[in-house]
């Protein structure tokens, strides 16, 4: 329920954003909490019979902004992901959106 939820408010900013014209493709981007097969079937179920059920969509994956508690470098990971400096364990300072809609291309699909 949580994607669902979230891809309807990704489709109702794209559809502000494009003011109903066509989209041949979109990139979404999830963060790493959303699961990306579940948000897909999300997309495939809230676009069903609507012009974006024929887009191409992409999925990307967001990455939270980290700082390395041992060396204080900052870098993006999914906030369990080693600090590429020093191998130490790192601290999520900004986390990335849930969803958002990356690009898209206007057009007929």
């Amino acid at each position: 329920m949580y994607e669902h939820d979230l891809v309807a408010k990704a489709l109702g900013t794209l559809r502000s954003l494009t003011a109903g014209q066509a989209i041949s493709e979109v990139e979404i981007v999830l963060g790493p909490s959303v699961e990306r097969s579940v948000a897909a079937k999300a997309w495939e179920t809230l676009t069903a019979n609507t012009p974006l059920a024929a887009a191409h969509v992409t999925w990307e994956q967001g990455l939270d902004l980290v700082r390395c508690e041992l060396c204080e470098h900052e870098y993006t990971g999914d906030g369990s992901d080693s600090c590429p400096y020093c191998g130490g364990d790192g601290v999520v300072i900004e986390p990335a959106v849930p969803i958002e809609v990356g690009r898209w291309v206007r057009g007929a699909p």
